[in-house]
C-alpha cells in the first residue's frame, strides 16, 4: 500500500486502514470469497469521494473519508452477532506450528 500511494517510505501512509483489514478478516469468517467481497466493498467506499467529485456532487470530504470506517464498525457489529459454528476461527489459530511434530 505504501509503495502505491507514495514511492518512498513515510510514516502514517496507511492512515488506519490496517484496522479495516483486521475487520475484513472478522467479516470474512475465514472464507476467501467473503473476504474478496468485503475488500471490494471497503475499497469501493474508499474511492467513493473521487467518483462524487468527478460527477460534480458537492459532499464534505471528511464525511466521505469517514465512510469506510463507519461501514467497518457496522459490519463488525452485524457479523459478530452470529454465533454459528462456521463463523468461528480455526481451532489451531493460537497454537505454534512445529514441522517435526506432524
Amino acid at each position: 500500500m505504501s509503495l502505491v500511494t507514495i514511492p518512498i517510505w513515510q510514516e502514517n501512509v496507511v492512515a488506519g486502514r490496517g484496522w479495516i483489514a483486521v475487520a475484513l478478516v472478522i467479516f470474512a469468517s475465514w472464507r476467501p470469497v467473503k473476504g474478496l467481497v468485503g475488500a471490494l466493498l471497503f475499497g469501493g467506499l474508499s474511492i467513493l469521494g473521487y467518483r462524487f467529485q468527478s460527477m460534480g456532487i458537492d459532499i464534505s470530504q471528511y464525511l466521505i473519508d469517514m465512510l469506510p470506517y463507519a461501514a467497518t464498525i457496522v459490519i463488525i457489529i452485524l457479523s459478530t452477532r452470529k454465533h454459528r459454528l462456521e463463523n468461528k476461527p480455526p481451532a489451531d489459530l493460537g497454537n505454534a506450528y512445529f514441522r517435526e511434530e506432524r
